[in-house]
């Protein structure tokens, strides 16, 4: 399995992924803040310094949403789907459709490959030693979905020239499995700094955005919100932006440990709401390989200090309930600090 690599020959793997770093690089540190001369050029020993350090801080890089077996989700359609779903049914019969009661995202674990590049310079002015990383990982698997009824075949139907399969506009019970193939890719990025001799990890990115099957037809979402509450009924919330502003964190900005999203021991956490340009989706917030509904009913334990990934993940409706077709969909990977 080869997770975590910087030092290939240039196939061309490794040049998409060097020219998606440089895309990265831009997208995090954004445009007019480049480094000014004079550039410093890392030697055989920054690069094996560098790649230890990304090596040793991987889980705060690498993505992982998958849940280790099937989960429940809600069969109660969000927004207007049910208000669609009857009309589509009415409007055309031509496909079949399912209803799921649970659903496992299965990744191809011994498949992953995540690439990275970086922009290293010597800061005159502050005499520090950095290096920007920026990752691109493609992840491929199957988004596993247990159908608990379907739309029956009926008989095949000729309009004009075409024949086409005729189902039902009423659900029949049944139990099966549905696959969809799940191939994506996720950006990330952080910085690290050289300190005596040693490279560590200083600043990551605000969050990491997973698109599937690619940015075009990926979902689009603009902030969500993230909202704890303790023991004494007293809550916190981050709205975290796609593109920060000076209120609001946001996932294309650099952040040290101590800036991330702060939560406490014994907090639960949820998410209460986003803004997105998709009227109908599931949307789910994964925890340490556990699934939760969109809703403060469904919320996190936070048990134990450190610093965690949470990912919010859109998809659209009619991926859990059309037969065909590929896994669509966003994710976003945020890391926050949880502290006593």
């Amino acid at each position: 399995m080869n997770l975590w690599s910087s030092q290939k020959g240039p196939s061309a793997g490794r040049l998409a992924a060097i020219g998606l770093g440089l895309v990265l690089t831009m997208l995090y540190l954004g445009c007019g803040r480049s480094p000014e001369e004079p550039f410093w050029e890392p030697n055989a020993d920054d690069s094996a310094g560098i790649t230890a350090a990304v090596e040793a801080n991987k889980a705060l890089f690498q993505s992982e949403f998958n849940e280790l077996t099937m989960l429940k989700c809600d069969t109660v359609w969000p927004g207007t789907t049910l208000t669609r779903f009857k009309k589509e049914l009415r409007e055309n019969p031509y496909k079949p459709r399912f209803r799921t009661d649970s659903l496992q995202h299965v990744f191809f674990s011994d498949s992953f490959e995540l690439e990275y590049t970086f922009v290293a310079n010597l800061d005159t002015a502050r005499a520090e030693t950095t290096a920007t990383v920026t990752m691109a990982e493609t992840i491929p698997g199957v988004l596993k979905l247990h159908a608990f009824s379907y739309t029956r075949f009926l008989q095949d139907t000729v309009i004009g020239e075409d024949t086409l399969p005729l189902y039902d506009t009423l659900f029949t019970d049944t139990s099966m499995y549905v696959e969809k193939p799940l191939y994506g890719t996720m950006a990330n990025g952080c910085v690290l700094k050289k300190s005596g001799g040693v490279w560590s990890l200083w600043k990551v990115a605000g969050g990491s955005r997973f698109w599937a099957p690619n940015p075009d037809d990926a979902p689009y979402l603009a902030y969500v919100y993230l909202t704890a509450k303790n023991a004494a009924g007293e809550t916190t919330q981050y709205t975290m932006n796609l593109r920060p502003d000076s209120a609001h964190n946001g996932i294309q900005r650099l952040y040290t440990i101590e800036e991330l999203p702060t939560f406490h021991v014994g907090d639960s956490l949820w998410s209460r709401g986003l803004a997105t340009t998709v009227l109908d989706a599931a949307n789910y917030l994964h925890f340490g390989a556990e699934r939760h509904e969109f809703k403060s009913s469904d919320k996190v334990g936070l048990n134990a200090a450190g610093t965690y990934k949470v990912y919010m993940e859109q998809i659209p409706i009619e991926i859990l309930y059309e037969n065909g077709g590929q896994y669509t969909a966003l994710v976003w990977g945020m890391p926050i600090r949880v502290v006593e």
